[in-house]
């Protein structure tokens, strides 16, 4: 008598086990946007210039496009890592810049944000193709959380350490976000 089981295949064995890759893919991406814009705010905040907060946003617009027919394309946790790096490398050189071409191009390196923003919607899309609204507003209570995220600690570390370390104190939860992307998140299928 035939099972009514199917056999296993590569399908059904790449599936995630209890949504646990769908959980940690969730969890992960938006926080990786939070931390995008908590850079982009915490440039704002210590934007010598108003003008200069303008520079992160637009370049931030132009990366996003090329991030996303990327992500739709190839694999979204490796381009994550890369514009996570990226961002990181923004970031530090933040801490280190005193000339105004150097803010200019710290906040050009910022526009990373606006891609790793499109990569984890490209990723979430992946895993819930039908599903914009629930899509939306995580990703709108990740933009917030990086907003007040940045605003509640940029004050502190600014008063305790000075403003070259603020830039510096979100490098810890991005590589932190990095590392677990790398071990634990798979591309959706």
């Amino acid at each position: 008598m035939p099972s009514s089981v199917p056999p296993p295949t590569l399908e059904t064995s790449k599936q995630p086990v209890n949504g646990y890759q769908l959980l940690v893919a969730m969890l992960l991406m938006p926080l990786a946007s939070a931390l995008a814009v908590a850079s982009w705010t915490l440039y704002a905040l210590l934007a010598k210039q108003p003008l200069y907060v303008l520079v992160p946003l637009s370049s931030g617009v132009l990366l996003a496009w090329p991030a996303w027919f990327i992500a739709r394309r190839g694999d979204t946790c490796r381009l994550m890592q890369w514009l996570l790096l990226g961002l990181a490398l923004a970031l530090g050189g933040f801490g280190m810049a005193s000339q105004p071409w150097e803010f200019l191009l710290v906040g050009a390196g910022l526009g990373l944000g606006g891609a790793v923003i499109t990569t984890g919607i490209a990723h979430a899309k992946g895993w819930m193709p039908g599903r914009w609204v629930s899509l939306c507003v995580a990703l709108f209570l990740a933009l917030a959380a990086g907003v007040g995220f940045s605003l509640r600690m940029a004050p502190l570390v600014v008063q305790a350490y000075g403003w070259r370390a603020a830039p510096l104190s979100l490098l810890i939860p991005l590589f932190m976000v990095m590392l677990l992307l790398w071990l634990f998140v798979e591309s959706p299928e």
